[in-house]
């Protein structure tokens, strides 16, 4: 009989202390914002294997609450005359079959290449810098017949007149500030600039589309559904590629997230199984679900990282640095991974058509789920 009571009394005491690490365990979009703060800097010991997690956070949105959200993929009539206006430009290239997007390219490379595509097979030398997270330039493009305020203005006039969306409803990811290019000759041992092989350097942008203050970051290497891309340099030589998503009705005002540490605890456990091999990165926003006939915005987390199926090989799982190429060499396993932010589950990628991707739609929690 004393045993069955301890056998109770356990049981109610698990069961509370369940419902209270439950409760704690969850929470909204500006308390996770607080406890992302404090980033992530560890390092575990995994079957013979020293995994370094100390991953750059990505700009975190600034929304108090994160709502479901159902929304309908960009699209846009090709007889439409906002297209017209890039079609009937000379060199122009219109992609307007794609079922999520559209692209607009003029490209006159006789103007820009001022050496025929290909046909230096020698060094050259190109320099661009890279400002994200909405950090504006602080140089201008050489030889390009506009400035860096020209340049933005001009994108905003065109994001406006193709999605209705201002500056204030994107998050720039990333503007590029391009030089251009030129043969390396090589004097007195060091390489120095010869003959121009570009007419002009110009200027390039990337931004998400907000939607309740969150932004939408795709499927995949945040390359569809939510990214939005334009560069200029000159002219004739432009181009914008539109990914957007439309018409967004919320399904739930606000849903509970795991807590920063909750989730940590999810690749966590795929390190101790070898599978997870050095978190790099990770960004807060939505992924694009494919829910039945409906698209939706889920929370997610992606994290940048080195991943595979077989904890006992070091093939292909890693990022690293080719001297010889003079850049990051991203094998097969390493790159971005889409996490829920409810469950913490890994969230798998797949093609509707040979154009379009979307995740694998997660279980979707409420607070009264969770409380």
């Amino acid at each position: 009989m004393k045993i069955a009571k301890r056998l109770l009394i356990l049981f109610i005491t698990l069961t509370l202390c369940a419902g209270y690490a439950n409760a704690e365990e969850y929470v909204t979009l500006a308390q996770l914002r607080e406890q992302a703060e404090v980033g992530w800097n560890e390092t575990y010991e995994a079957m013979g294997r020293e995994i370094v997690a100390d991953p750059e956070m990505g700009w975190f949105p600034e929304a108090d609450t994160c709502p479901m959200v159902s929304v309908d993929p960009y699209t846009i009539d090709p007889d439409d005359e906002r297209v017209d206006k890039w079609r009937e430009l000379p060199h122009s290239l219109i992609y307007d079959d794609l079922p999520d997007r559209i692209v607009l390219e003029v490209r006159n490379y006789d103007a820009f290449d001022l050496v025929p595509l290909g046909s230096w097979p020698r060094k050259w030398l190109g320099e661009h810098f890279s400002y994200y997270d909405g950090e504006f330039p602080d140089r201008e493009a050489e030889d390009c017949d506009i400035d860096f305020k020209t340049f933005l203005a001009t994108f905003e006039s065109e994001l406006l007149a193709f999605t209705g969306l201002s500056l204030n409803d994107v998050h720039i990811e990333e503007i590029q500030v391009v030089n251009p290019s030129y043969k390396a000759i090589k004097v007195n041992g060091e390489y120095v600039r010869g003959d121009k092989l570009h007419a002009a350097g110009g200027y390039f942008i990337a931004v998400h589309q907000l939607v309740h203050g969150i932004p939408v970051l795709g499927a995949r290497d945040a390359y569809d559904k939510g990214r939005i891309q334009f560069d200029y340099n000159m002219p004739d030589y432009r181009s914008m590629c539109i990914w957007s998503v439309a018409n967004p009705v919320v399904t739930e005002a606000d849903v509970p997230l795991l807590s920063f540490d909750g989730f940590k605890g999810k690749p966590e456990e795929l390190i101790d199984a070898g599978k997870l091999r050095g978190v790099d990165a990770m960004r807060f926003g939505y992924g694009t679900c494919e829910d039945g006939d409906e698209w939706k915005l889920v929370p997610v987390w992606i994290v940048t990282c080195g991943y595979t199926n077989n904890p006992k090989s070091d093939k292909n799982v890693m990022g690293y640095y080719d001297e010889k190429e003079g850049g990051f060499f991203s094998p097969q396993g390493y790159g971005d991974y889409y996490f829920s932010a409810q469950t913490g589950e890994m969230l798998e990628q797949y093609a509707i058509s040979p154009a379009e991707d979307a995740l694998r739609m997660p279980e979707i929690l409420t607070w009264s789920d969770v409380k």
